[in-house]
């Protein structure tokens, strides 16, 4: 304890005394109040929140540090979060009441030592995705002891996911059946996620809550349909049905969104016809599905477009040999406004629709997302696509060959599109058709990562130079990614962007994973600090050596506080800045 001083000493004493310390520990200083934040649970954190407000204290850093202890794997999620947008107290309970209830870990720290309900009744206010593993757990919930919780889930989930529906749902259990149908159809969950469906009574059943009020079994009716029965078994279904109310007629819910994972598409392609009340849909299958299964989806989805009602606007298929069906997929999906596509090679995808598109088509398509997971894959129709597309906002394109022709058919093409994001594609010898492209575009984001840019560069300035140049004079630049692309010292030419009386408008950087040394951080940050932008912006240095020199790290990361905000691997970024602010 003589390591201590006496404040610490008196801060940690406070901590281990919420009980019958809290209404006093909120007339601290703020100085005081942020030094014991760090060392309170989760449940005297959420009470002593509004008073830490009121003084100017931000909790958001001593929430983040509680989300890092309980995800040991921080560092790897960190990669797919924006952590100057996250809100890591809904994330932080969000965790944690799926720790406690289901026992997933047995770590014992400060952050476990209140009792399990307590926490469990702050918590399960902020659980918006509800995960459910096992049978056990799922029973647990539908129990007297935890009824008051469920009620708290209902108001509160909007996703629900069943991690393994096919396990879970394999011995019918009334408990089971009760929970989800207290879910799905009394509470407020739109969006349902299957891994592993279960079999197809049950399937159908679940999926029952996509059909359209002008759907019954007879097919299309203007009539609102009568609800289905659970199961075969009477007994079953009159169990729970008549405790959800007095007449024993419940209502039934409306699932907008769906994540489904399939071992075969042939049930889902029987029932998609009738998903009206579908929003947004999401398929991925497990095993590998033969080229038949892909043409009858495709036509079951022509079907259901055909339906006046259909509300289908985004569509996701992973994990499916479909870029010879590309065209036929958009021209049976007229008014689909997003598709993302998870291309595989995983069998000989030799064969290509002979549809094509008609001369005057139009496509209602707003957002396209192309991802090859395995090889270089070559998408011929492409360019046609994107022709027949005027109204593009987004595109995004991963692991395709020869992206020439697509970068040269945007600017003429294309010319609402705002986000443009290209990912382990060779753009080495397509120098000239980004610049023009900069040139002749509305751009807002623009993201080359993993682009090999300067692979072919006898002098990286070649290309840099014109390149920040074209970017400084779009001004419609926000946002602009070159992560992964071994710029190395090259970055020092990047810190122009900031340059002269008239710099660009860029708010996000991302120079994430471009092996930048401590030095190479230091010029950066020196061009930075004398070019002094008017504009804070957000710089994202993840993923670099930075650590091989701390302390020219540390010097340039000082210099540039004043003028971005820095995104590092270490856990300071957050709290650096909510500190600078709540004393503002």
């Amino acid at each position: 304890m003589g390591s201590f001083t006496l404040v610490q000493m008196c801060i940690r004493k406070v901590a281990q005394h919420m009980d019958v310390l809290e209404s006093q520990a909120g007339d601290l200083p703020a100085s005081l109040l942020k030094e014991l934040m760090p060392h309170l649970n989760m449940y005297y954190l959420d009470r002593i929140e509004k008073a830490a407000h009121l003084k100017g204290v931000s909790c958001s850093s001593a929430w983040a540090a509680k989300w890092r202890d309980l995800n040991r794997t921080w560092r790897w999620k960190l990669k797919f979060l924006q952590p100057e947008k996250e809100d890591w107290k809904q994330m932080c309970l969000e965790s944690y009441f799926h720790t406690v209830l289901f026992r997933r870990s047995q770590a014992q720290s400060s952050a476990f030592d209140t009792k399990d309900g307590a926490v469990l009744s702050v918590s399960a206010k902020y659980v918006r995705v509800l995960s459910l593993f096992t049978v056990q757990d799922v029973c647990r919930l539908a129990s007297e002891e935890l009824r008051l919780i469920l009620s708290t889930l209902e108001k509160e989930v909007r996703t629900l996911r069943l991690l393994d529906a096919k396990v879970l749902l394999r011995h019918i259990k009334s408990d089971v059946l009760f929970v989800l149908h207290r879910l799905l159809d009394h509470g407020s969950v739109k969006k349902l996620v299957l891994k592993r469906t279960p079999d197809l009574y049950v399937f159908r059943w679940i999926m029952s809550r996509c059909k359209g009020s002008s759907w019954i079994d007879e097919g299309p009716a203007a009539s609102k349909r009568p609800r289905l029965h659970l199961l075969t078994d009477e007994t079953v279904y009159n169990k729970f049905c008549p405790s959800c109310s007095a007449n024993g007629t419940c209502p039934e819910g409306q699932i907008h969104s769906v994540d489904l994972e399939v071992c075969s598409l042939t049930a889902v392609s029987c029932l998609l016809p009738s998903w009206l009340d579908l929003h947004s849909l999401h398929l991925s299958t497990t095993q590998l599905v033969c080229e038949k299964e892909v043409v009858d989806l495709v036509e079951s989805l022509r079907k259901l477009f055909l339906n006046p009602h259909c509300s289908l606007k985004n569509l996701s298929l992973g994990n499916l040999c479909v870029q010879g069906h590309l065209a036929s997929l958009l021209i049976s999906c007229p008014t689909l406004q997003t598709l993302s596509l998870e291309i595989s090679l995983r069998w000989d995808c030799s064969t290509t629709s002979s549809v094509q598109f008609t001369p005057n088509m139009s496509l209602s398509l707003e957002k396209l997302t192309l991802k090859a997971v395995e090889n270089q894959t070559t998408v011929e129709c492409l360019p046609a696509v994107l022709q027949h597309a005027p109204n593009l906002r987004s595109l995004h394109v991963t692991g395709i060959r020869h992206a020439s022709s697509l970068l040269h058919t945007l600017p003429g093409s294309n010319p609402f599109l705002k986000v443009l994001m290209l990912e382990d594609i060779n753009l080495a010898d397509c120098h000239h058709e980004i610049i023009h492209l900069l040139e002749n575009s509305i751009l807002e984001e623009l993201s080359l990562k993993d682009c090999r840019l300067l692979e072919k560069c006898t002098e990286k300035k070649d290309f840099l130079v014109p390149f920040v140049a074209s970017a400084k004079e779009l001004s419609s630049l926000r946002s602009l990614s070159l992560s992964q692309n071994r710029l190395a010292s090259s970055v020092i030419d990047v810190a122009d962007l900031f340059l002269g009386e008239h710099p660009g408008n860029i708010t996000k950087l991302d120079l994430s994973s471009n092996f930048i040394l401590p030095a190479d951080l230091l010029e950066f940050s020196q061009r930075i600090d004398a070019y002094h932008p008017l504009h804070r912006f957000t710089l994202d240095l993840r993923f670099n050596p930075l650590n091989r020199d701390p302390e020219v790290k540390g010097q340039a990361l000082r210099m540039l506080l004043p003028f971005c905000e820095v995104l590092t691997d270490e856990w300071d970024f957050r709290s650096t800045m909510v500190d600078h602010v709540s004393v503002m």
